[in-house]
């Protein structure tokens, strides 16, 4: 086996370590943030604005489209057509 091998091989062991470790993390603090919002009682208005929303590309569509609308009415205004 090469250097260059038993590096790769380091690296994904550590990879699948990393990824273990963030997965063990991450259940450790959603629950102690479970917890907490438990203990004090939260609602899910009381994070109204806090979170960022989930937007499907169908919004997100017509939104740019309608931006884009007005921005020609805009240039036409101001070319006066």
């Amino acid at each position: 086996m090469s250097r260059i091998d038993e590096i790769l091989a380091k690296q994904k062991a550590l990879a699948e370590e990393l990824d273990l470790a963030k997965q063990e993390e991450r259940d450790a603090v959603l629950k102690d943030i479970k917890e907490k919002i438990k203990m004090f009682d939260f609602k899910a208005s009381d994070f109204k604005g806090l979170l960022k929303s989930r937007v499907t590309q169908s919004q997100v569509d017509a939104f740019n489209a309608k931006k884009a609308n007005a921005a020609k009415k805009t240039a036409a205004k101001k070319t006066g057509k």
